[in-house]
């Protein structure tokens, strides 16, 4: 059964210091990092230790690109989607690109947050469990509404609306599945971008041991009832991502 469409599949993990990069999500994540061939060049995969990988690790593409986390929304036409999506207003950095393992490009919504499509090579492939790793992908917009109404006109991913502490929160959903959020970015000085949110057991130890492999802790601890706690930190090279600690229910 293939990847599941329009949801995100997939993550990479850009940094300008591979190695360091390497050396902090093995220490303060306890992340796994194995080499894999891809065509005649090799690649670093990480996993959260269950032996499914969950990312990738490089340099970036050209010079001049700050350390970032990108996430890969599955699609059943990457050139069709890509179009769409400079139709509807986004815009492309990567066009339509064949990988040994599949097709992806780049684009933008229109407040620029990057996102990657993606089409497997592999019809086997399959959507790798939620039950470690990963645990929720979540746009920080400066346009939020034009933001939506691109996500729904290329995608066909559309909202529901909550109350939050912080402000209004949008559930994304593919018809009742949902595949992730949207809010209205916090600050002023980032850019708009899609922030991954990696599952850990107990959310202080792990800022503790994220400080200490020199990675920082951007944020001040924050809960929500029936969300969990989370922090938003970054690598040692500049790239952010968020950890939570759903509740013991969840």
């Amino acid at each position: 059964m293939a990847y599941t469409d329009h949801s995100f599949c997939w993550h990479g993990i850009v940094s300008t210091d591979p190695a360091a990069a390497r050396a902090f999500y093995t220490t303060a994540l306890g992340w796994r990092a194995e080499a894999m061939q891809m065509g005649q060049d090799t690649s670093t995969v990480l996993d959260p230790g269950d032996g499914v990988p969950r990312a990738h690790l490089g340099p970036p593409p050209e010079s001049g690109v700050p350390s970032h986390w990108d996430s890969y929304l599955r699609v059943e036409d990457v050139d069709a989607a890509t179009a769409k999506a400079t139709t509807n207003g986004g815009a492309v950095l990567v066009p339509p690109t064949d990988l040994p393992v599949g097709r992806f490009s780049v684009v933008t919504s229109p407040s620029g947050a990057a996102i990657s499509l993606y089409r497997e090579a592999d019809p086997a492939s399959t959507d790798a469990p939620g039950d470690a790793g990963v645990h929720w992908v979540e746009l920080h917009s400066h346009e939020l509404a034009a933001d939506l109404a691109w996500l729904e006109a290329t995608f066909g991913i559309v909202s529901d609306t909550m109350p939050m502490p912080t402000g209004p929160y949008h559930v994304l959903k593919q018809g009742e599945r949902m595949v992730g959020g949207a809010m209205t970015a916090m600050q002023p000085g980032a850019p708009s971008m899609w922030l991954v949110w990696l599952m850990v057991d107990d959310v202080d130890a792990r800022a503790a041991r994220i400080r200490e492999a020199g990675g920082n802790v951007l944020s001040e601890r924050m809960d929500v009832p029936g969300v969990g706690a989370m922090f938003v930190v970054a690598d040692p090279t500049g790239g952010v991502f968020g950890i939570i600690q759903p509740p013991a229910s969840a």
